[in-house]
């Protein structure tokens, strides 16, 4: 199920372990803007599939790198994101 921002996904993240339900975030071609965002919210979920900035090659967005295999934050402000 798609959300229209983190609010709401934050919201069925919620709603979704409430009922015991196990929980994917993913995403497609999206910047590395976008993938840094719905980052914050891996912590939540069982599985996250955030290399959707990978697959661009003008991504102008530096931040959240996957590094072996593991979803990783940039250590800086906001959602961690810097133009390139």
């Amino acid at each position: 199920m798609k959300s229209t921002g983190m609010r709401e996904a934050h919201k069925m993240l919620t709603l979704a372990r409430s009922l015991g339900m196990k929980v994917m975030l993913g995403c497609m071609t999206e910047t590395s803007c976008a993938i840094s965002a719905a980052s914050h919210l891996s912590p939540m979920v069982d599985w996250a599939d955030l290399d959707g900035a990978l697959l661009i090659s003008n991504d102008i967005f530096d931040g959240t790198k996957v590094i072996d295999g593991k979803v990783t934050l940039m250590e800086r402000a906001g959602i961690g994101v810097k133009k390139s």
